[in-house]
């Protein structure tokens, strides 16, 4: 099996959209593997800065592109139900052309991440978020599976 190593860009999701538009044709242009954005409804650092949303985004700058991957770096567990997370992946990967990149965690804690708090999202321990990543990863898995058994064979 080869490994090949390769690059990708973290962008921020914040405002104005035709700035991020060319922000990730720029990322393009320059030959990156893979432009990702952060899935959190507020930025991890600065707060009160206006940012938009990452799966609602992801499929908008997805077809402003080509060649690149695209995903998130990465999709918090505790704020997405895994059904609805993989037809969003499902559906991504088709408007890309099959270029998604489904990056998942278990979530930042509540002390870090002021996202909890804005949309009233418990803050689960360490111990259950990462046993529930195993449980959502399983449900994704199944489904996504599901989908590609009875398609075209792209995520």
């Amino acid at each position: 099996m080869s490994l090949e190593l390769r690059f990708g860009v973290l962008t921020p999701p914040s405002p104005p959209w035709d700035q991020a538009v060319e922000r990730w044709k720029r990322i393009e242009a320059l030959g990156f593997d893979c432009v990702w954005l952060p899935d959190h409804f507020v930025s991890l650092t600065q707060p009160a800065r206006p940012q938009l949303e990452a799966w609602a985004l992801l499929p908008a700058l997805a077809s402003h592109t080509s060649r690149i991957r695209v995903g998130t770096l990465v999709t918090s567990i505790p704020f997405r139900n895994p059904a609805f997370l993989a037809r969003q992946a499902l559906t991504v990967d088709h408007i890309s052309g099959g270029r998604m990149e489904l990056g998942l965690g278990t979530g930042a804690s509540g002390e870090i991440d002021a996202s909890y708090a804005m949309t009233g999202t418990p803050d689960w321990p360490l111990s259950e978020r990462v046993a529930r990543f195993q449980e959502v990863i399983e449900i994704i898995d199944q489904l996504l599976c599901n989908e590609v058994s009875s398609h075209d064979g792209r995520f």
